[in-house]
């Protein structure tokens, strides 16, 4: 039946049935207007059976859709948690939608609601899997390595952080993110214990150069500022705090470390078979950072206890030199010793300080020879700084002949003093010897010069004059410049020392200062001397030294 056929029959059938109506009123005895009232009756009646049938339709449509949304809501939240892997289930909610029969609608996407969700939760177990796997590594690399939301599930798009049941975000960016974060972790292991593998090398041949057994479990290693009590260097004493705390942390501690040193123990047991790059003897270890800050410090305390040795071996040899010296040992024995006894081994050590004690000893019986001794050096050193007779007078002890430790200690007190001062002293004393050195070419010139027969005799030099030649261009080029160098720096060094700077107990500043004075007053006289005067053969350079160098007062 079609809409126009049903209005057709009705219109009919009200035709043929409300003709009846008047004749039954008027058997009834009814008044003329009941006839209309039954037909506004008649009317009520049919259109609130078609509204009444109309509503119950309407009412069946939205119990679908509400049906309809609701999973599709349920769709929509999965989606976004799948993100792109949605695309597994071969169709979308977009083409679902555009089905008009609602139950053929609900139908297909309770259908997708299903495959989504099997495709979810696959998903979300191998995201599980993937934490585990990061949270596993995460308490090998410390818990601040990764970011807190890459060790647990976060809320997927638009769903509330708080709520634990709302689906997790399992996009492939975020599968591609923990991914990325898995390969950096690993990475990092990796780093870590080719870190730890050399830091082991080094303890091992740090065990090794101090002539000590790696501990086993059980034992301790050094802490870094104590040892074995046989030690000389470093003792640790307990304190009353330490009596008397807890032993339930410190036995956790000693099954920590007994592990750790197990984990030593197997890699030294096969350090032989180590090769650059390799992780060999550590298999299945987990760097953990209490591990590597164990592995740290043991090699710290090692370090420090072997540089503490050498210091100590060190200042033994400082004295021993000096002794060996004094005593006249020749290098070659010197060498001999030091190279027998190479290491920081005790049995070093014990040998040094036997040596050491030997060498005081002899020092002893022989103080005379280690006095005369220190006095050859005091008079090295006076000759290196060319140092006057009345200075050397100032240092009394030098002609004491009472030979005492004390007596040495002054000679040795003064030996550290003119070295100091050499030291300091050193680019002003290459000049002033360099400057000398020239006035003494100077000085060689003008005598030459003065003999005229040099030429004229038999086996006379033919390249006498070429070489007189060179020598006097360098005197007139190097002479000049380290005048004004001295002139220069001496002053500024005597204003910083706060003394005069002395050689052989003379000026050195008042020295230059004649000998530039002389160089001035012989050019003066050039300029004043008439052309036709000079003599074929030069008889002098272009200046002159003070007559204290010229007869030989500063003479190095």
């Amino acid at each position: 039946m079609t809409l126009t056929s049903l209005l057709d029959s009705l219109h009919t059938h009200l035709q043929s049935q409300t003709q009846l109506l008047p004749t039954l009123h008027a058997q009834l005895g009814l008044p003329p207007t009941a006839l209309e009232d039954d037909l506004k009756n008649l009317q009520e009646q049919l259109i609130q059976g078609v509204e009444k049938h109309i509503d119950l339709r309407r009412k069946q449509v939205d119990e679908w859709m509400e049906s309809c949304e609701a999973v599709e809501t349920v769709c929509i939240r999965y989606t976004k948690a799948l993100g792109g892997n949605v695309k597994a289930t071969g169709t979308s909610l977009g083409e679902l939608r555009k089905e008009q029969s609602l139950p053929r609608r609900y139908e297909l996407v309770t259908e997708f609601q299903e495959k989504l969700r099997q495709t979810y939760h696959a998903k979300l177990e191998q995201l599980t899997t993937l934490t585990n796997r990061l949270n596993h590594l995460a308490r090998t690399l410390g818990t601040l390595y990764f970011a807190q939301d890459v060790l647990e599930a976060t809320p997927a798009a638009g769903e509330a952080a708080f709520d634990a049941t709302a689906p997790r975000d399992i996009t492939p960016e975020r599968f591609l993110k923990l991914e990325k974060e898995l390969v950096r972790g690993k990475a990092e292991v990796t780093k870590r214990l080719h870190q730890l593998s050399a830091v082991f090398v080094q303890i091992d041949w740090l065990y090794s150069e101090l002539g000590m057994p790696p501990p086993l479990p059980g034992e301790s290693p050094p802490p870094p500022t104590s040892m074995a009590t046989d030690d000389p260097f470093c003792v640790s004493t307990p304190t009353p705090a330490s009596r008397t705390s807890s032993t339930t942390p410190l036995l956790f501690q000693d099954n920590e470390e007994a592990e750790y040193l197990r984990i030593f123990g197997n890699f030294v047991a096969r350090i032989e078979e180590v090769e650059e790059g390799s992780l060999v003897g550590l298999e299945g270890v987990e760097p953990t950072q209490g591990l590597l800050e164990w592995a740290a410090m043991l090699h710290s305390s090692l370090e420090e206890l072997k540089k503490k040795r050498e210091a100590h071996i060190q200042a033994m040899y400082d004295q021993l030199e000096g002794l060996w010296r004094r005593l006249g040992v020749n290098e070659e024995a010197m060498d001999a010793f030091v190279e027998m006894h190479r290491g920081s081994t005790e049995e070093v050590i014990r040998e040094y300080e036997e040596e050491l004690e030997r060498m005081l000893e002899l020092k002893q019986d022989r103080m005379g020879q280690f006095i005369e001794s220190a006095r050859e050096e005091i008079v090295r050193l006076w000759d290196d700084l060319m140092v006057g007779e009345d200075e050397k007078a100032d240092f009394a002890p030098f002609v004491d002949d009472e030979f005492t430790e004390e007596l040495l200690t002054i000679h040795e007190d003064e030996i550290r003093r003119l070295k100091e001062e050499r030291r300091m002293k050193a680019p002003l004393l290459a000049s002033i010897k360099k400057y000398f050195q020239i006035c003494d070419e100077e000085k060689e010139l003008q005598a030459a010069a003065a003999d005229q027969t040099r030429l004229l005799g038999r086996g006379r030099d033919p390249g006498r004059l070429l070489r007189e030649e060179k020598m006097r261009k360098r005197v007139q080029k190097e002479k000049p410049r380290l005048e004004q160098d001295l002139l220069t720096s001496i002053p500024a060094w005597e204003l910083e020392a706060c003394k005069p700077f002395l050689i052989h107990g003379e000026s050195i500043l008042q020295l230059l200062l004649e000998t530039v004075a002389v160089s001035q007053e012989q050019e003066n006289k050039r300029k004043t001397t008439r052309a036709g005067t000079r003599a074929t053969t030069p008889t002098g350079t272009s200046g002159g030294c003070s007559p204290r160098i010229l007869h030989g007062i500063f003479r190095t």
